[in-house]
């Protein structure tokens, strides 16, 4: 039965992730790299010896030997969980009584991992210190699978020998109860520690996973898509390479013998390109097929993770879904050129000289433009575009046809419009989520990068962050991560919502509005309990206070270093400081309400949130009072006790008030509302522009102790 369920277990693993990839047979005593690629402890100490350094074989990735030798690096536990079960179905010694008689074996103690024969069953049930453990008869332990057997085995603590109960968030390991007593408090450390339940964490960590799978699945779809174009391209070539070869002959042929190295000069140009392009498009091949091997392995090992123990996969998935997520970013951001021309174009005119060329080599007039434009959009944004001339290039934008197919599949021809720059746009909105394609062609012939796969994301509730604290406010800072205050410390996350770490703040400093981080790398926040605005570094250090002594109830921040001030409202006004000096310029809006929040507009015009007055006022860049944009109200188009407002990257307005998000122009016309009642906003504070395609943006729930991320 063993044998049987041995090989059906197997059946459901890959081989390739028992494999050591340097001896290729199954791994033994598996160590792992920072790249997550695992080999054999003993094939790793004779890699070392002959290369003199360690890289790994699989990625050739470089690092450094751990302190102690390579017997530090970290086991794969995931791996050692499979190969142990492995182990119990192929050992028949591991029937035998933990008192040495053979074949006699009743029960299988769960906790001490030992088979019993009767006579040392009965007392083990009474040992105080065994009476909770669980006995399963000899007989329904063979007859379990090897996912049951191994369930009843989840790893333990290397230390206390305890069951993994806990995980810390900030060491980002799973740990037992003493763990988290000893070594792992709270109120300790340089970050501090943050441990929560293992449940919970594996909870997190499902919903991570299951969310960057079906990023990947997208990935693999697209580089599946890719592949096919690559390898069109090839036949394509291969074709072209015959055409144009065939016509360079023919029309040689004609020719007098004295123009005859002018043909084959030319041959060997068409030579030269096709190598120039098969060698390239090989390579992409090698790259997007290995691309899609990782990703593919990777899923799978995800798979296993979810359907396991969970202290298993949170000692290793967190580790597996940051390299997954790297590869997948990697790989959707590397270009592929689907072009495969080839084209030998003959000279009409009458020969005047022995000298004169037969022809020209080229590859088409496609060749002299590319699209260029954002692959991602919401279904309410306009899909824009440009078609970028790369090559000196005079032609007709009637010889440019430009179709959009729709997710569902509907094809129509988009209008191609030229811009002042001589360069061509084309645009299209698609109302239905998934994948959309612009297909741009001259004569006939796909242009650079055409098709491009534009991904169509829906609208509303993208996903929830939670957190353990009261957030006020929430920005941006980097390519994908964000920076959350709440309000004695700044926490670090992920868009996806992992925690990555936190920004430790010095004693009696209340962080309550961020600003976006500063071209130097600095965060700036305003200190309701010191009264000024803080700028420090992201280790915490502090740069430098500003309005201390001035300020009195600073709340919302705009930084716009272009011109070097710094916007504050202070409550009763609006103060500018030069960021450089710190030195106050002037104070605007005097006593005209509840200043709360600021922004400036594309043409660098004042926008105020007021709390009590609950109204959007417009100021210009001197100080002085526009107009009213929004007034105070309950209904859609109306604010209430607002906390936050920003502004796009199309000039829009965007503001969180009591129960809600809106959408607004530069005017202050009503545009939408980007919240439904069901997305359970509660006291939004602060929010920031996240990413511009899609438009997307996170705002801080204060009373939930959540940061929501929506598309709009």
């Amino acid at each position: 039965m063993a044998t049987s369920e041995l090989a059906k277990f197997l059946e459901d693993v890959d081989e390739k992730v028992l494999e050591c990839q340097i001896c290729f047979n199954r791994l033994n005593e598996p160590r792992t790299l920072a790249c997550l690629h695992s080999f054999c402890l003993s094939c790793l100490e004779n890699w070392l010896k002959k290369n003199k350094k360690i890289s790994c074989p699989t990625c050739s990735k470089s690092y450094q030997i751990p302190e102690g030798g390579l017997k530090k690096l970290p086991p794969n536990t995931f791996l050692n969980n499979l190969l142990e079960t492995i182990e119990q179905f192929t050992n028949t010694d591991e029937t035998k009584c933990i008192c040495g008689k053979e074949g006699q074996s009743k029960t299988y103690c769960q906790e001490c991992r030992r088979y019993l024969c009767q006579s040392c069953s009965d007392p083990h049930k009474n040992i105080p210190s065994c009476k909770n453990h669980k006995l399963h008869s000899v007989e329904d332990v063979r007859s379990m699978s090897v996912s049951e057997i191994n369930a009843m085995h989840p790893p333990l603590c290397s230390v206390h020998n305890e069951p993994l109960t806990v995980f810390c968030k900030i060491c980002n390991v799973a740990i037992c109860i003493h763990c988290s007593i000893m070594d792992h408090k709270e109120w300790e450390g340089k970050d501090k520690h943050m441990t929560i339940s293992i449940s919970d964490a594996f909870k997190t960590f499902k919903q991570t996973s299951s969310e960057l799978k079906k990023v990947a699945t997208e990935c693999t779809g697209k580089l599946n898509d890719n592949l096919k174009v690559m390898t069109d391209r090839v036949k394509k070539l291969d074709e072209k390479r015959e055409t144009s070869l065939r016509g360079i002959e023919n029309h040689v042929e004609e020719l007098v013998a004295r123009i005859r190295d002018s043909g084959d000069k030319l041959k060997g140009e068409v030579e030269a390109l096709y190598k120039i392009k098969r060698k390239a498009t090989d390579a992409d091949i090698e790259d997007v097929t290995t691309s899609i091997s990782y990703i593919n392995t990777n899923i799978n090992l995800l798979h296993h993770l979810e359907k396991g123990n969970e202290a298993t996969a949170m000692l290793s998935g967190n580790d597996v879904i940051r390299a997954l997520d790297e590869k997948i970013k990697e790989a959707s951001e590397k270009k592929i050129d689907g072009n495969a021309e080839i084209r030998f174009v003959k000279n009409n005119q009458q020969i005047a000289s022995l000298h004169e060329s037969i022809g020209i080599v080229t590859q088409s007039w496609a060749d002299c433009f590319e699209l260029k434009g954002s692959e991602n959009v919401t279904t309410s944004e306009t899909i824009n575009v440009k078609i970028i001339k790369t090559d000196e290039c005079k032609i007709n934008a009637n010889n440019i046809k430009a179709t959009l197919t729709q997710p569902t599949g509907e094809t129509a021809i988009i209008q191609v419009k030229e811009d002042d720059n001589g360069d061509y746009t084309v645009e299209g909105r698609c109302t239905s989520v998934g994948i959309s394609k612009v297909d741009v062609r001259v004569d006939g012939e796909p242009i650079k990068k055409s098709p491009m796969t534009i991904k169509v994301e829906k609208e509303g509730l993208l996903r929830t962050i939670k957190m353990d604290k009261s957030v006020t406010d929430v920005v941006t800072y980097g390519d994908d991560c964000l920076l959350v205050s709440c309000p004695n410390c700044i926490y670090k996350y992920k868009h996806l919502g992992e925690y990555i770490g936190m920004v430790t703040l010095s004693k009696g400093v209340c962080a309550f509005y961020l600003s976006t981080k500063m071209n130097n790398g600095n965060i700036v926040f305003s200190d309701n309990s010191n009264a000024c605005i803080t700028i420090c570094t992201m280790n915490g250090e502090v740069v430098k206070l500003i309005g201390k002594g001035v300020l009195t109830s600073p709340r919302g921040i705009h930084v716009d270093e272009e011109s070097g001030v710094m916007y504050v409202a202070n409550g009763k006004n609006v103060a500018m400081f030069n960021i450089e000096s710190g030195k106050l310029i002037k104070e605007i809006a005097h006593n005209t309400g509840d200043c709360q929040d600021v922004a400036l507009t594309r043409e660098k015009n004042i926008l105020i949130m007021y709390y009590q007055q609950s109204c959007l006022k417009l100021f210009d860049n001197e100080g002085n009072f526009i107009k009213i944009l929004v007034n105070e109200g309950v209904i859609d188009g109306k604010v209430r006790y607002a906390k936050g407002v920003v502004v796009d990257d199309n000039d829009n307005i965007i503001i969180s008030s009591d129960h809600k998000l809106q959408l607004f122009n530069n005017n202050g016309k009503f545009l939408k509302r980007i919240d439904q009642e069901k997305d359970g906003l509660d006291r939004p504070f602060g929010l920031s522009i996240i990413s511009h395609h899609p438009r997307r943006l996170a705002v801080a729930n204060c009373n939930d102790k959540t940061v929501k991320i929506f598309n709009y």
